[in-house]
């Protein structure tokens, strides 16, 4: 029993020597590492990998607005000419639609309906391009059935180009 009682004290100060030595040898390595002398912008540019972060990294995000007082007297800009652009929806004009909806969407702000209502005066007009783009856009900003929209807008701009092409053959 005594040979087992000393067996067990033995292993437990053999074990608490070598996790102090480890803790010893952890402790120098910070030390040493802490008192090099490291180039002022870190290893990447000691290593010449400097050019990957500045040439290809993303450039710095810009503020959207110069101050608050930019952003909200933009916002209420947005609404105005969303309120003109809605009213000459309703009213079937897609030219003013689209002038005052491109407006409005240059102020930063956008919402759903501007999406919708800008890739229907667009098809209205007959720039499906830009309906297209519009439409997926309305889908991406989660419209109540955008994807049906969209699908319904490519297949009849699929209609109008077979019809034109059947018009030019004649």
């Amino acid at each position: 029993m005594k040979a087992k009682l000393l067996l067990f004290t033995c292993f437990m100060l053999l074990t608490a020597m070598s996790g102090l030595a480890q803790d010893a040898n952890i402790s120098q390595m910070r030390q040493d590492a802490s008192a090099v002398d490291r180039h002022p912008g870190g290893d990447r540019d000691y290593y010449g990998l400097w050019y990957k972060d500045h040439l290809l990294g993303r450039p710095e995000p810009k503020p959207r607005f110069e101050s608050a007082e930019d952003s909200i007297q933009k916002r209420k800009e947005f609404i105005r000419l969303c309120a003109v652009a809605f009213e000459a929806y309703d009213q079937k004009d897609a030219l003013k639609t689209v002038v005052y909806g491109d407006s409005a969407l240059r102020t930063g702000f956008d919402n759903q309906q501007i999406f919708f209502y800008m890739a229907d005066s667009y098809e209205t007009l007959g720039d499906d391009e830009r309906a297209l783009t519009f439409y997926k856009e309305a889908k991406s900003h989660g419209i109540p059935g955008g994807s049906a929209a969209l699908s319904a807008f490519k297949k009849r701009a699929k209609a109008r180009k077979k019809e034109a092409k059947k018009n030019t053959t004649e």
